[in-house]
């Protein structure tokens, strides 16, 4: 039997060479295809973050705008009211004056037909009979009275005559202004439809970016984050309540709730996908009603913030906190004195919530506490 040169070795395996060569060129391609696969994904996901970013600051400017907008409505519907009240004493002033000037009128009109008619001759046949020069100096005495005293009646006409002039005026420019917060309101509460209807948009758009449960735990991951991180930045109010404050400690059980609703989430039940509990609670009640501080204290941060919209919170002293968000409109600065059960804020739905709740929260020494301990 022959054995196999070398040279026939090589020709047996060299399909195999072949077929291994292509395979190993094939897997290459596959890798090379798999990285660009990757790359446009991640160039995606990128563009997708941007995107989710800019998305969430037009709600951030949307709802400062709605907060703005709510806030200047405020002023406006109440200086309306006031306005209103000052046309109904205005008027309520113009009607006694006319009435008074009506009677005066009538007084002085008969007083002069009776002095003409018979009071001059009167006198000079009184004067003339008189033979006994006292008598006729009382006489002339007593019409110099009368006299004056219908002079003070024509002068006490004519000044309600310009009070009445004057107030008129004032009525007309009460009107004037009247009809001008009308028009204003009109326009704020439209520029408010509008803004309301942009928000409802964008936040659409926002949730379609952020639709996966996945991404979902993400963003209140971010947003938790976001919030202990302006905690700690935070920094005490010095005089933050008056001195005849008792402590908060004290009143443990006995506060009263920042506003009236159904409480919708508890203190310390789960949310997101179990990794993380509620630190607060929220209560879902009317857009628009107001938001009340649950004690004194002194505003710290009072602005719009990631996740939790429209915040405020108050600092109470001694360690203690309480956090109002997803407002409409905030009432109040930061550096501003409150007092217990003042009105803080609008509640509303900022921060990318659907309907109107507050989120409630307090701390003490940055930890949080179950509001629920707490209020009544």
């Amino acid at each position: 039997m022959k054995t196999p040169t070398l040279h026939a070795c090589l020709i047996a395996l060299l399909p195999g060479l072949i077929l291994s060569a292509s395979a190993v060129a094939d897997s290459q391609q596959r890798l090379e295809q798999m990285r660009k696969d990757i790359g446009q994904l991640q160039k995606h996901l990128s563009g997708d973050k941007q995107q989710l970013q800019r998305y969430r600051e037009e709600l951030r400017r949307i709802e400062k705008d709605i907060a703005a907008v709510s806030r200047t409505q405020r002023r406006t519907e109440t200086e309306l009211r006031e306005q209103q009240q000052a046309q109904r004493q205005l008027e309520h002033e113009a009607r006694t004056l006319r009435n008074t000037l009506a009677e005066q009128r009538d007084s002085l009109s008969q007083q002069v037909r009776a002095g003409f008619s018979a009071g001059q001759q009167q006198a000079l046949k009184m004067l003339l009979n008189q033979t006994d020069p006292g008598a006729a100096g009382r006489i002339l005495t007593y019409y110099g009275y009368f006299t004056r005293a219908q002079l003070e009646a024509v002068e006490q006409t004519r000044r309600n005559i310009e009070q009445l002039d004057n107030a008129e005026t004032r009525l007309r420019q009460s009107r004037a202004r009247l009809e001008q917060l009308q028009r204003e309101q009109r326009r704020q509460s439209e520029a408010l439809q509008q803004r309301r209807g942009e928000r409802k948009t964008v936040l659409a758009k926002l949730n379609r970016e952020i639709d996966s449960k996945e991404q979902r735990l993400g963003k209140l991951l971010e947003d938790e984050q976001a919030l202990s991180e302006l905690l700690r930045d935070l920094t005490p109010a010095p005089g933050a309540v008056p001195q005849d404050f008792r402590d908060l400690t004290q009143l443990k059980g006995k506060l009263k709730w920042p506003t009236q609703g159904r409480i919708q989430n508890h203190y310390g039940e789960t949310r997101g996908q179990g990794r993380l509990k509620w630190q607060g609670i929220t209560i879902a009640a009317a857009e628009g009603q107001e938001v009340r501080s649950i004690a004194p204290g002194k505003v710290i941060f009072a602005d719009w913030i990631r996740g939790y919209g429209l915040m405020l919170i108050v600092d109470h002293g001694n360690g203690f906190m309480s956090l109002y968000g997803h407002n409409q409109s905030l009432y109040k600065d930061a550096g501003d004195s409150v007092a217990a059960n003042e009105a803080v804020a609008a509640l509303g739905n900022s921060g990318g919530n659907n309907s109107a709740a507050l989120y409630f929260e307090m701390r003490h020494k940055g930890k949080p506490i179950n509001p629920e301990a707490w209020c009544r």
